[in-house]
């Protein structure tokens, strides 16, 4: 009886693969997964150097697990499994107290080398620059994470604060820190609440000589309950609550361009039709660009603000201060910083990113001339 059912259950496996397998050939390949939030691996190209070098056969495996028909349910299914044995941590993801964490990893040389292109610019321009990191959730809920294998990252930002040169550097950990018991991170997802960014924008105005109103002196707006992060995508993990999402309206008199195609169009400060997606965060500025400007009827100073996806839902904070508030993302915008400071006669330059994309990115070097 035994043989027979393992016989049955190979074949019942097999029969399974196989059926997969068939499927994920014959039907369309998808290029986008909603649920992970990511691009998915295409078909590769079958060339001779490819062949060659063994690439082809790491190319076909990932295309075929990631276009695999099936690969939604295997991923959720997986992770409930893990959830009843007791695990906690899924693809560098922590699962404490109903939230998700995300792992972050020791810095290798690349933090070195993003170091010295911040001293690099600061050297270059005549105009201030300063440096603002942003801790991840990791940091400031550590005392959740007792024992798990993720970098410390106040060991991390005061290695950083200690070798930048000429350049101001704003340590948003006791800000964020002190108000942690206030809903200022995802559950679902790695960035920052609304609460969150108003909490480090209001560090970097500090740090300026300014003063910002209390919190409760803003009109929040709830404008969603229903948002599932890059987190909840690429954990797995589905039994984390939804996240809600509020935004505020600053001013009225103020005009958002973006250069999202290379041109210059009219853009908003929030793209409400991203609450009807997946990426819900993209609401803030319409998501990911090469650059943005935000001109305002102030009669201040110029602001270059270098930085990464945390600064879309601060920078309305930032419009009291500035005449005109330039978002550059070294991602995606490859002019160099000193050029474009000259050419748009920028007053002030301030970076800000998470720490984890300054540890790990490779283009600040690029625009950093």
């Amino acid at each position: 009886m035994g043989k027979l059912n393992d016989k049955i259950d190979t074949f019942l496996f097999s029969s399974i693969l196989f059926f997969g397998l068939a499927t994920t050939i014959l039907v369309p390949d998808k290029k986008f997964s909603e649920i992970e939030n990511r691009t998915l691996a295409q078909k590769p190209d079958f060339t001779i150097q490819n062949f060659l070098n063994g690439n082809i056969a790491e190319q076909t495996e990932k295309y075929l697990s990631d276009q695999f028909i099936f690969r939604d349910n295997c991923v959720t299914l997986k992770s409930s499994v893990d959830l009843i044995m007791g695990k906690r941590e899924f693809n560098d993801v922590f699962l404490v107290d109903g939230m998700l964490i995300e792992k972050i990893n020791a810095p290798q040389n690349q933090l070195i080398q993003n170091i010295k292109s911040v001293n690099k610019i600061a050297n270059i321009l005549k105009e201030p620059v300063s440096l603002a990191l942003v801790p991840t959730s990791a940091e400031i809920y550590k005392d959740k994470l007792i024992g798990a294998p993720t970098a410390n990252q106040q060991k991390i930002l005061s290695y950083i604060s200690q070798n930048v040169k000429n350049v101001e550097f704003i340590n948003m950990v006791y800000e964020l820190y002190n108000h942690k018991d206030e809903y200022i991170y995802y559950r679902t997802d790695h960035h920052w609440t609304t609460r969150g960014a108003y909490y480090g924008a209001k560090s970097i105005i500090n740090s300026m000589g300014y003063n910002i109103d209390e919190i409760n002196k803003f009109n929040f707006v709830n404008v969603s309950n229903e948002f599932n992060g890059t987190l909840y995508s690429s954990s797995g993990v589905r039994c984390v609550k939804p996240d809600s999402i509020d935004i505020y309206f600053p001013y009225e008199n103020i005009e958002v361009i973006s250069w999202r195609n290379g041109k210059p169009e009219q853009s908003k400060l929030y793209d409400l039709s991203y609450l009807e997606k997946k990426d819900k965060y993209s609401l803030f500025l319409g998501g990911n660009q090469p650059l943005a400007v935000i001109k305002t009827q102030n009669k201040g100073s110029k602001l270059l603000l270098v930085r990464d996806s945390y600064a879309d839902s601060l920078v309305p904070f930032l419009i009291p201060y500035f005449s005109e508030i330039h978002l550059f993302d070294a991602r995606y915008f490859k002019q160099t910083l000193s050029s474009y400071v000259k050419s748009n006669q920028i007053d002030r330059v301030i970076m800000l990113f998470s720490l984890k994309n300054f540890i790990t990115d490779t283009n600040l070097q690029i625009v950093c001339k």
